[in-house]
């Protein structure tokens, strides 16, 4: 499910968007600051630890989350579901990771009207404040608004 195309997409300078649900599937939600492939067929989203508090109470419940990555000025956007998320710790080394796709999204974001600043300060962080949530895809979905809303990712040979 997750060709070469959609793993350069959603480390790209998408808008990511992690929601997990508590076992009475109250939802929470929080922006991941960049994503990478883990240990061939796992994803790694960066969180900040004190935003997504909530979602990660979350995971630890219940291990699943829903990922949707969104290209601000196309609504190009991927979903990605998983039940075995869990929380690891953030490895320094991928800090460039988070450089990468603010320098990405910024220009996404200021297309449509908002201004860089906003956009900077939105995405701030503290380096001891990060966590990755780890989690093996199980489904996907192409989420881009149009007739194939909604549709599975083709599988990958």
């Amino acid at each position: 499910m997750l060709d070469h195309d959609i793993v350069a997409f959603i480390q790209s300078g998408v808008s990511i968007t992690l929601a997990a649900c508590a076992p009475e599937r109250l939802p929470s939600m929080s922006r991941g600051f960049a994503c990478k492939p883990v240990d061939g067929e796992a994803i790694g989203i960066v969180l900040p630890r004190t935003q997504a508090a909530e979602a990660l109470d979350n995971i630890r419940l219940t291990g699943r989350v829903a990922v949707a990555f969104t290209q601000p000025t196309t609504n190009r956007t991927t979903q990605l579901k998983g039940t075995d998320a869990r929380i690891a710790a953030f490895d320094p080394a991928d800090e460039p990771l988070i450089r990468k796709h603010i320098e990405e999204f910024v220009p996404e974001v200021v297309a449509l009207g908002t201004p860089a600043e906003l956009v900077h300060a939105l995405l701030s962080y503290q380096p001891e404040d990060l966590v990755m949530v780890v989690f093996t895809p199980t489904s996907g979905f192409d989420q881009t608004p149009g007739p194939k809303a909604g549709q599975p990712l083709p599988a990958t040979p």
